[in-house]
């Protein structure tokens, strides 16, 4: 199970700092007064609710099969 858990925060941290990279970029190239800066930041909280939804769905499943009670 720790094996898990780590890779999902393992997975949960690279695609954060994609995606804070991402607006990071965004922000030097196009400033905060420009719409396509608060787009990237509007996907990018849409991307890491999506990545985490889908990290802990992935993580509960493995949990469901690996406890130590399912042994």
């Amino acid at each position: 199970m720790g094996t898990a858990t780590l890779w999902a925060l393992r997975t949960w941290a690279k695609l954060t700092v994609l995606l804070v990279v991402i607006v990071g970029g965004s922000w030097l190239h196009f400033g905060t007064g420009s719409g396509w800066f608060w787009v990237a930041v509007g996907l990018a909280v849409v991307g890491e609710y999506y990545v985490i939804r889908q990290l802990a769905r992935e993580w509960s499943w493995e949990a469901r099969a690996t406890w130590w009670w399912s042994a």
